[in-house]
């Protein structure tokens, strides 16, 4: 099985995901790679995607507050 190595311009598309708080599932779709691979690179990085818990918490938060705004 051959090796796709990551390129710079791959590298920072990677990294502009990640600053943007985009989902590891997402962000592997976008780079066409399997989720362990972006994961990996994402924490050879320093920059590690958070967790599913994290996740999820973050958009529920995320949808409270929108919901919250509709009914003022």
């Amino acid at each position: 099985m051959a090796k796709n190595r990551w390129d710079d311009e791959q590298i920072e598309i990677l990294k502009g995901l990640i600053a943007r708080k985009v989902s590891l599932a997402r962000a592997a779709v976008i780079m066409k790679r399997p989720q362990s691979s972006v994961q990996i690179q994402a924490r050879r990085l320093g920059a590690p995607f958070p967790g599913v818990r994290a996740t999820k918490a973050r958009l529920k938060a995320q949808i409270d507050e929108a919901e919250k705004k509709a009914l003022r």
